[in-house]
């Protein structure tokens, strides 16, 4: 392929993707965490743990839970030293955890906090994923290096996606009838397949998962395996006992492709 046609070619699926609504502007971290809901914002309402500093006597503890005005002791830790679980007046918690926290004698304190077991898919092959989750499994003959990841199933307890999220994969086009990407794959909601017609007026006609924009048609299909490899990298679909997992589990791709196979 040309020089010429490749500059062009680029230009077009640039304008297509402004067409498909995917140029959109990135959002900063403050505001990507803002649509998120973390499982651990979930915690006990009236009760709080409180740690002290080593050999802080009995009295002084005592004279701590009545500046902060707690209702009593429910539970002393054995296992560790200085910590105590304590009941708080209903809606007192946050200025009772102030007053903890500005205590000389005190560690740490923090609320009860819920805790969830780790997410960790269905899907069969999700143990070869060294990217996602390493605990030093061996893969292929290799063993891993335990902690060596993203840590993806930690982050998955906070967040796993959303089906609103469009991911553009500009490559050698997405295999969109994978069983492991078929959920997650984007459907042209404005436009009827197969009649011809550029029924969403965008200039593409029949645009229904994407666009390929190297044979200048409307399927996307990939004729190398690296888009779709790319793709399952990103929202390969979970839980669904099917091969490996995908980073956003709910996420729909669209595929542009601009490469042939090779």
């Amino acid at each position: 392929m040309s020089p010429t046609r490749n500059c062009r070619m680029f230009r077009v699926f640039v304008a297509a993707c402004a067409a498909l609504g995917l140029a959109m502007p990135q959002p900063t971290v403050g505001e990507a965490l803002a649509d998120c809901k973390p499982r651990t914002e979930s915690f006990h309402p009236e009760h709080l743990l409180v740690c002290f500093k080593a050999g802080t006597a009995r009295a002084e503890k005592q004279a701590a839970h009545h500046t902060a005005g707690a209702r009593g002791v429910l539970w002393e830790y054995r296992t560790v030293s200085g910590l105590q679980l304590v009941s708080v007046p209903q809606g007192e918690l946050s200025a009772a955890l102030a007053i903890y926290r500005n205590h000389p004698d005190l560690r740490y304190a923090e609320p009860d906090y819920t805790v969830y077991p780790t997410a960790i898919p269905n899907d069969p092959d999700f143990g070869e994923l060294w990217g996602l989750h390493n605990v030093g499994q061996t893969v292929n003959g290799d063993p891993g290096t335990l902690g060596a990841d993203i840590g993806a199933p930690g982050a998955w307890n906070v967040w796993a996606g959303d089906p609103d999220f469009r991911i553009a994969v500009i490559d050698t086009g997405v295999n969109y009838l994978h069983p492991d990407l078929q959920a997650n794959i984007w459907t042209n909601p404005d436009e009827i397949d197969g009649n011809e017609i550029d029924d969403d007026g965008n200039g593409y006609v029949d645009d229904i998962h994407g666009y390929d924009f190297y044979d200048e048609d409307s399927d996307p299909m990939d004729s190398n395996s690296h888009g779709t490899h790319v793709s399952g990298t990103i929202a390969a679909a979970a839980d669904n006992g099917e091969g490996v997992v995908g980073v956003n589990w709910h996420g729909k791709i669209v595929a542009l492709r601009f490469l042939a196979g090779g």
